[in-house]
């Protein structure tokens, strides 16, 4: 009696990869997107889901991305193999189509050298002239009344009979009012927070401005964190009964306080020691439910869609749900928080705009 071999993988996202099939039969790959989302969610050990996610990539790059993280799952797997092959030619294709940047001939240093000497010869010359313009507008133009009465006298002397006891005509100038200029205030650059790296950390896009309200708005600069600074001592401020988040980046583990009170504790992902977590207090200053995040636009090299809970905490440093990997209690991150996706949910109903986050080793 011989037995059926299990498959490498559950069967729990089956009834959501048939829905994705049919949607992309139905030619909605936005539906399908959502369906596979929620299935890389449920099992982020399955291959399938990922590599379906190919499929429906909105890019090539975020296509070979799905497919790299499909052969983390399934290295021997001959369909992930083709998949790869399938979503590097695509990548190959499209940067091929990019137009090469059109290259200038180049010049003989003898013309160009000549060319250069003209060119200066003919500043020169031009200075010369807007500087003579300049001098005779300043020095030799009348102004209207001036110019009005010096026609008026000539006309008086041309006309007048040659009368010694004549009166003598004058001419009044009024010499032109002296126009002051009041100097400007000089305002200093605005100084820009060390995010602890050698190389200035980009931002995801531009920073909203805050309206007017009681809430805290973003923080520029990291409150300084005593180098002493234990577990379960609220920090200063923080009021007896108030909500805060701790941070733990030696131990990997996030804590949630009522004042005193432990409330809640998970395990969480920080940066690796190439894109560290910054370090500081800060205050929660922007949350979305759900948000994408392309990497790309950072120079990294990840597209992720949906991310779920993101609660932003100092620049573009959040905590946020994770459904790619199940690693915590290990550095993963390019300098956020990872929490499992209900930790997340958790916590984004926990805290609120201004809730104090402190991250320490």
């Amino acid at each position: 009696m011989s037995s059926m071999a299990a498959p490498p993988y559950s069967t729990s996202i089956d009834p959501l990869l048939r829905q994705a099939k049919t949607a992309v039969q139905q030619n909605n790959k936005h539906l399908a997107r959502q369906l596979l989302q929620q299935a890389v969610r449920q099992d982020p050990n399955d291959y399938r889901g990922w590599l379906w996610l190919a499929t429906v990539a909105p890019s090539p790059q975020a296509s070979l991305e799905y497919v790299n993280r499909a052969e983390m799952l399934a290295p021997d797997n001959s369909t992930v193999q083709k998949a790869r092959r399938w979503a590097e030619k695509r990548l190959q294709s499209t940067q091929a189509a990019e137009p090469e940047p059109i290259q200038s001939a180049p010049t003989n240093r003898w013309t160009q050298s000549a060319t250069l000497r003209w060119a200066a010869a003919g500043a020169v010359l031009l200075l010369f002239v807007i500087v003579g313009v300049v001098y005779a507008w300043q020095h030799f133009q009348p102004n209207g009344d001036a110019t009005e009465t010096a026609v008026l006298n000539n006309n008086l002397v041309a006309n007048a009979p040659n009368d010694e006891n004549a009166p003598a005509v004058t001419t009044a100038v009024h010499p032109k009012p002296t126009v002051t200029q009041t100097p400007q205030p000089h305002i200093p650059a605005k100084q820009i927070a060390n995010t602890g790296s050698d190389q200035p950390r980009p931002t995801w896009t531009i920073t909203p401005t805050p309206s007017p309200t009681p809430t805290p708005t973003p923080t520029v600069i990291p409150t300084f964190v005593n180098p002493n600074y234990q577990d379960a001592v609220r920090p200063f401020g923080v009021g007896a009964n108030e909500r805060w988040v701790d941070v733990n980046l030696s131990t990997q583990t996030m804590r949630a306080y009522e004042g005193d009170t432990v409330v809640y504790t998970t395990l969480i992902s920080s940066g690796t020691w190439d894109h560290p977590t910054v370090t500081g207090q800060f205050r929660v200053w922007l949350t979305y439910e759900s948000q994408t995040m392309d990497g790309r636009l950072l120079g990294y090299d990840y597209y992720l869609e949906d991310v779920p809970y993101v609660m932003y905490f100092y620049q573009d440093y959040a905590l946020h749900g994770t459904f790619w990997h199940s690693n915590f209690g290990t550095p993963m991150s390019h300098g956020c928080v990872n929490l499992a996706t209900s930790d997340a949910a958790w916590l984004y109903n926990f805290v609120s705009i201004g809730t104090l986050v402190n991250v320490h080793y």
